[in-house]
């Protein structure tokens, strides 16, 4: 008698970075074109502001200040970032395969057009964190600020976004069927339709209904007289 196949159960959690437990120092300076390997960087790896075509792979970042920095062609895979700044980094178009984003400063942060599989940022601050046209597999924002962040047009397959202020964020024209937003903020949010299919705790009721009200221009009054 043949066995009943098992239903897999959905993946909710990225997979995390595969970081060797020894890594060598990064070198003091970074430059357009380099990969680095299997190595440690802190504050004091000097970064251009312009970085083009950079690979980062089995890296650990900690404390680095990569505020501003513009790292054009970045491809990133089984790395770390903890308590770095990267507000104002623009990362339009980067690839990044399973990068861990730990207690780091994200403000502003662009990530426009980028393709993204199992990332997973937590404990950070990402206001108006961009990411317009991106595409996403397994993202995790994990109690984190993402007020005014853009999602425009951004395509999410198995993405949450859990415990997070969400005011003022832009879904439209985003698909997010699936995404699972429990313990977040929802207010003032643009685009609510585009959250058709996502799951929410029973709390969350009320603000997700006024938003989608909003999103259809529905006016609670009353009933007109005369």
């Amino acid at each position: 008698m043949a066995r009943t196949a098992k239903a897999r159960r959905p993946k909710l959690r990225p997979d995390p970075p595969d970081v060797p437990a020894t890594r060598d120092p990064a070198p003091e300076l970074v430059e357009s074109g380099d990969t680095l390997d299997g190595v440690e960087a802190d504050a004091d790896v000097e970064v251009p502001e312009h970085v083009a075509d950079l690979t980062l792979q089995e890296c650990r970042w900690v404390g680095a200040d990569l505020s501003g920095r513009s790292f054009g062609g970045l491809r990133c895979r089984d790395t770390e970032f903890v308590h770095c700044d990267l507000s104002g980094a623009v990362l339009e178009d980067a690839g990044l395969t399973r990068v861990r984003f730990t207690d780091c400063r994200l403000t502003g942060m662009v990530l426009a057009g980028a393709t993204v599989t199992d990332v997973h940022i937590q404990d950070s601050r990402a206001d108006l964190l961009n990411l317009r046209m991106a595409e996403a597999r397994y993202l995790l924002v994990e109690n984190t600020a993402l007020t005014g962040a853009d999602f425009y047009r951004f395509r999410g397959e198995g993405c949450g976004l859990v415990g997070c202020d969400l005011t003022g964020v832009n879904f439209a024209d985003a698909e997010l069927s699936g995404a699972y937003l429990h313990g977040s903020a929802i207010r003032d949010v643009r685009g609510a339709l585009s959250l058709r299919g996502a799951r929410i705790s029973a709390d969350q009721l009320v603000p997700m209904g006024a938003a989608v009200l909003a999103a259809l221009e529905i006016e609670v009054s009353d009933l007109p007289t005369g």
